[in-house]
């Protein structure tokens, strides 16, 4: 038999993401560790300390999330949930280089 399944929007995210509760066939339902800072994490100040140009730094995240979301690995622990988002912190992490 399956539980009835709860669900709020989360206050801080106006993206239509929900926070979920309760159990769906007898599972109990796992919150997943989301970035709540959105655009503010990785600061972009912080990226241009290691990339010395706003358009490199877009150049090599782009080409980054396109691998990561083909394989599905990143070689950092991640906060952030979508590839550009992965691909920022492992430039921070200095994880990413590109040679131009």
């Amino acid at each position: 038999m399956k539980e009835k399944l709860n669900y709020r929007p989360v206050q801080e995210n106006r993206f239509g993401d929900y926070a979920f509760s309760g159990e769906l066939e007898g599972k109990t339902i796992k919150q997943v560790k989301k970035n709540t800072e959105g655009l503010r994490y990785p600061s972009i100040d912080d990226l241009l300390q290691v990339v010395d140009s706003k358009y490199k730094l877009a150049y090599i995240a782009a080409k980054r999330a396109k691998i990561i979301k083909k394989d599905g690995y990143s070689s950092v622990e991640n906060k952030c949930v979508k590839p550009v988002g992965k691909a920022l912190e492992e430039i921070l992490e200095k994880k990413v280089t590109a040679k131009f």
